[in-house]
């Protein structure tokens, strides 16, 4: 009797090991097909096969790769999932949904074929992230980064043709990305001629025909604007479809809509009420002038002192792990180039498969110093005002969080950037750190009022992200709503509804994600009761 069951045994764990083995081949298989496909998605993943290359966007080349992950799909439904362990089921229902996406952006809604600014974009992306890459010192990219600018004005002209309905603000995204662009193809010529100073004629020569074929991209896109007749907005249907099988949200939007709108007027209240608080109360410290040597590189110095101090003290609050081998995070000015779709700060995260881990912390652009503006950002210092952004984009925010998530054994997971709980973590840990104390007691009244202005953004953030989806609102009335909703910041929003129609569901996240983490909290601590642990519910 025991014999047989230990031989039951055996073959069932056979079997588990088997299942599990085939989708980690499929895994591999995908991910080899997609990073052929989409070279520079590759060198940002930290898969350096194809770094010489740009993507081919020709109809036989997408009709080839949909094609092959529909194959990957087809061997993966023929699994018997009801034999596979939890770990194992997650990565089948992350590469499913992987393959669900590349083909809902090459073919239900071809983004190629709709958007000039994603050929530009890549474009550029291709050069900056091997310029930003640490695993590889500059003279080993320097081979690939020449080949890609070479690629670069063939691989804009052929984008010309491979647009069909084209939508208006893609275009105004386009121009400017393109426009702004010319400062990285002049930074990278700077290191360029470091390395080949015998080459300094070709590089220089190579820099004017770059920069050339993206004036005449900008011209092309101002001269077919007029004529767009796409649209940005992919539908209700289409959106739902992206809220169930990318981000396993089982809610439609117009529910979402609904929640936005509620967490909005909840906030709005809490805002008002603080500010009555805030306005009862003695104004603060007296503003002081800044020093008369007072420069950039200080405030520079700054963030990184401020994002070092806030992973300082989340090491001794013990309430998430944060270990010692983690990578930096630098704080960089935000590329010239991308101020087309952020106006803001930003995250780039370490690569998931490169040894160096080092993520990027952009920040606005400084500009230059006059004495108003010196004092300014020097009462910003004295008043520790970057702490906030630091909860959210570094410690322990994104850079915390994505640079765990690249030590997963899973080569499937490490894949995975989920923007429902990367942006919800990130909007929960400014909740978080509030209540566990990282900012000035004399002081909370105003920190629980940015916590709350938070909150009602990502909010309005649901509505719109959902309006423009399902085309009940234009980025005109868009900008109109956020204008009447969060106060004016024409150029700011402008920015952020060019990156909402490029990227829809994303900007929704954040909010969403956040309810969700509350909502396994509260879970956690009524199922734990004495023994919950908030360190161990982080860790998970």
């Amino acid at each position: 009797m025991f014999k047989k069951l230990f031989i039951i045994l055996v073959m069932a764990s056979s079997v588990y090991a088997g299942l599990s083995e085939d989708i980690r081949r499929l895994g591999d298989e995908y991910i080899a097909l997609k990073s052929r496909f989409y070279p520079v998605w590759a060198t940002n993943m930290g898969i350096h096969d194809y770094d010489s290359l740009l993507t081919n966007y020709s109809g036989d080349n997408v009709f080839n790769y949909r094609n092959e992950i529909l194959e990957i799909k087809l061997k993966l439904q023929e699994l018997d999932t009801t034999r596979l362990e939890i770990d194992d089921y997650i990565d089948y229902q992350l590469l499913l949904s992987d393959i669900d996406y590349d083909n809902f952006i090459l073919g239900k809604y071809p983004y190629y074929e709709h958007s000039p600014a994603l050929h530009v974009e890549e474009a550029l992306n291709s050069i900056y992230y091997l310029m930003i890459n640490q695993s590889m010192s500059f003279k080993q990219k320097a081979p690939f980064i020449m080949a890609r600018l070479k690629a670069i004005p063939t691989f804009l002209h052929r984008g010309f043709s491979y647009l069909y309905q084209p939508v208006d603000i893609f275009y105004d995204t386009a121009i400017e990305t393109a426009t702004e662009g010319e400062t990285l193809i002049d930074e990278v010529t700077q290191e360029l001629l470091k390395i080949y100073p015998e080459r300094s004629k070709a590089i220089e020569q190579l820099n004017v025909v770059v920069k050339k074929s993206l004036k005449n991209y900008v011209r092309y896109c101002e001269s077919k604007k007029e004529y767009a007749s796409g649209t940005y907005a992919i539908g209700k249907d289409n959106l739902n479809f992206l809220l169930k099988r990318v981000h396993f949200i089982d809610i439609d939007s117009d529910s979402l809509k609904k929640i936005g709108r509620y967490w909005y007027n909840v906030a709005n209240s809490a805002m008002d009420s603080l500010q009555r608080i805030i306005d009862s109360k003695p104004k603060g410290k007296i503003k002081k002038h800044a020093p008369a040597d007072f420069s950039k590189e200080d405030i520079m110095e700054y963030y990184q002192w401020e994002i070092n101090e806030t992973a300082d003290f989340f090491k001794e609050k013990d309430v998430v792990t944060i270990p010692e081998d983690i990578g930096s995070c630098l704080p960089v000015e935000m590329p010239q180039f991308m101020r087309a779709t952020h106006r803001g700060i930003a995250y780039q995260p370490p690569a998931p498969f490169d040894i160096d881990q080092t993520g990027y912390f952009y920040v606005r652009p400084l500009p230059p110093l006059d004495s108003i503006l010196k004092d300014e950002y020097y009462d910003y210092i004295q008043n520790r005002g970057f702490k906030g952004s630091v909860v959210h984009e570094a410690y322990p925010g994104h850079h915390l969080q994505l640079s765990l998530a690249n030590r997963h054994p899973s080569r499937i997971r490490r894949l995975q950037q989920d923007m429902v709980m990367a942006e919800g973590w990130a909007l929960y840990c400014e909740q978080m750190a509030t209540e566990q104390g990282l900012f000035d007691e004399d002081d909370i009244d105003r920190r629980w009022y940015a916590v709350y202005g938070g909150i009602r953004f990502r909010a309005i953030r649901v509505i719109v992200d959902c309006s423009l989806a399902d085309g009940t609102m234009t980025p005109d009335s868009a900008l109109v709503f956020m204008n009447n909703m969060l106060g004016e910041h024409t150029d700011y929003f402008t920015a952020e509804i060019r990156r909402y129609c490029a990227n829809p569901t994303t900007a929704l996240c954040y909010l969403t994600g956040k309810l969700i983490i509350l909502d396994m909290l509260n879970k956690a601590r009524r199922i734990e009761s004495n023994s919950f642990s908030l360190r161990r519910f982080h860790d998970r």
